[in-house]
């Protein structure tokens, strides 16, 4: 009677049957006959048919089969992929970790001394910083980081793209990093994508830090002060930079770094910083213009490039003033970061000469050394020969190679932030493993000791709070303030943001514009208070 009530009643609920029912309800051939009870032999032999299943009951019998099979197959596929996609990233994640380490923990090189006995010295790096095709901008135009965009091919000679704050980090960690001894900076010809002012000197903090390593600073852009450096273990790390010929910025760069190397025939233009204004009142009236504009203030002076066919009293005073602050600024870094004693008067008299040649510029202090090449592969080979290094004396001086140098082995800007990117990547892996793993310890007592069990100790979790920083890059318009005024609203909305850094580089722009930035910073409340960089 059930098989009868199963065959006749839908087909579909079969599917979800046990399979031994299944197979107790699925007998098809109808002229099966079932035998009696045997137990009384003079009981005459009856017989019991099977009700009739019709074909289509019969097919969907079989498709809900194979459906069910080729379900379970799949779920069984999915199950493996699943497994292996996490095998693979998990063993991704260890062989990361492992480059990692390997890169930035304790390895070891062979050397040689005067008497050929082979000794094993701790491997140095030098970190190699080409700044004749290096491309410092403020803000990358696209939002994501990608290494395609930072080698971009010009020429056959690639051009390096790195945001201000990227090369300032670097410089930073290769000051803490203990593998990294020395840093090396190739200006070639000239910096073929020329820093503004206001970069060179973040990088020349920066560079600071580099050069006192051995020192503990409470901040990078103050003045170098005892009761904030205290003294660490080590040697001071050394900072070489070469080039053909320095122009003013070049060397206002260059002066950062504690060794100077200047080709023979190269020259230094110390001419200071100039600036050159375009007047266009005569084109304008030759072609029948005239030019109505409206400016508050007499040193308002952007508009003269219209109305005026020369610098006026104001303007020139405006420029003038301008300039000498810059320069004077300038100057006394590079007093400072050369130990030169250099008065007014022999300022005055490097920027009427003109052009120093190389021995010149060595002659007074503003360089060191004057090779005919790039001395960094020489001084790695001097690190890892003693014979290498008499052979280099001769070619370039005893003076070439500083005593504190111990590099054997050289590694590009672009390898050094790949490494620290994926150190980064795996640490904030780490960190979320790490909450998620206290979470779990926190739901019961059994789960806390689970864990201990299988020897996994959570470490505590730090409190969420962050630094939020918008930058303000580019002229102010009414786009970009719409933009500054929504995040400034995410920022105020978000409890976790305990200080706000606002990055600003630009030169100015709408007045209602900024009006309308300003009002919404005003309303915000963040604990640590509101931190302006004023960039270029």
């Amino acid at each position: 009677r059930k098989k009868r009530e199963i065959l006749a009643g839908p087909v579909l609920p079969l599917f979800f049957l046990h399979p031994r029912q299944q197979r107790r309800t699925t007998p098809f051939n109808t002229n099966m006959q079932h035998d009696a009870p045997q137990g009384n032999a003079t009981s005459p032999s009856k017989t019991r048919k099977v009700s009739h299943v019709s074909p289509v009951s019969r097919g969907m019998l079989v498709l809900g089969g194979k459906i069910k099979n080729f379900a379970g197959g799949s779920f069984r596929i999915s199950c493996k992929a699943v497994g292996l996609v996490a095998a693979v990233n998990v063993a991704w994640y260890y062989y990361d970790r492992w480059s990692v380490n390997e890169f930035f923990g304790e390895n070891f090189t062979p050397t040689t001394d005067e008497d050929g006995k082979v000794t094993r010295k701790p491997l140095k790096k030098v970190l190699l910083l080409p700044l004749d095709c290096l491309k410092v901008v403020e803000k990358r135009k696209t939002g994501n980081f990608d290494m395609s965009s930072l080698l971009q091919q010009r020429n056959k000679q690639p051009t390096i793209v790195l945001e201000t704050k990227e090369l300032v980090d670097i410089i930073q960690k290769a000051a803490a990093d203990p593998n990294i001894s020395a840093l090396y900076a190739d200006f070639g010809e000239g910096m073929r994508y020329p820093l503004e002012y206001a970069h060179i000197e973040e990088i020349r903090n920066a560079l600071r830090i580099f050069n006192e390593s051995h020192r503990v600073h409470r901040s990078p852009n103050i003045d170098h002060n005892p009761v904030f450096a205290l003294p660490r273990n080590g040697n001071p790390k050394v900072s070489f930079a070469f080039g053909h010929s320095f122009g003013w910025r070049e060397y206002f760069l260059a002066s950062a770094f504690s060794n100077i190397h200047l080709q023979p025939r190269g020259h230094l233009a110390l001419g200071g910083t100039t600036v050159s204004n375009i007047f266009l009142r005569d084109m304008l009236v030759k072609y029948g213009i005239k030019a109505h504009v409206f400016k508050h203030g007499d040193f308002k002076t952007a508009p003269n490039a219209f109305t005026e066919r020369g610098y006026s009293r104001t303007h020139l005073e405006n420029v003038q003033s301008t300039t000498a602050s810059l320069n004077n600024t300038i100057r006394t870094c590079i007093q400072n970061s050369r130990a030169l004693k250099f008065d007014d008067v022999m300022w005055k008299s490097i920027f009427d000469y003109g052009s120093l040649t190389a021995s010149n510029a060595k002659e007074i202090g503003l360089v060191d050394s004057t090779p005919a090449i790039g001395p960094m592969s020489f001084m790695i080979e001097a690190s890892k020969n003693a014979k290498a290094k008499s052979k280099m004396e001769d070619k370039f001086g005893v003076d070439m190679c500083p005593t504190n140098f111990n590099a054997t082995e050289t590694v590009s800007v672009v390898e050094y932030k790949q490494m620290l990117d994926k150190k980064t990547r795996l640490d904030r892996t780490q960190l979320t493993i790490n909450n998620y793993m206290n979470r779990l310890s926190e739901l019961s007592t059994a789960t806390s000791l689970l864990l201990s069990g299988l020897g996994i100790r959570p470490s505590k979790s730090l409190p969420n709070q962050k630094i939020a920083v918008v930058s303000v890059d580019g002229n102010i318009t009414s786009s970009l303030s719409f933009r500054i005024v929504q995040s400034l609203r995410q920022i105020r909305n978000d409890k976790e943001v305990k200080c706000l850094v606002l990055r600003v580089n630009s030169g100015g722009g709408s007045v209602v514009s900024s009006e309308a930035i300003l009002e919404e910073l005003n309303t915000l409340d963040v604990v640590c208070g509101l931190h302006c960089d004023l960039a270029q």
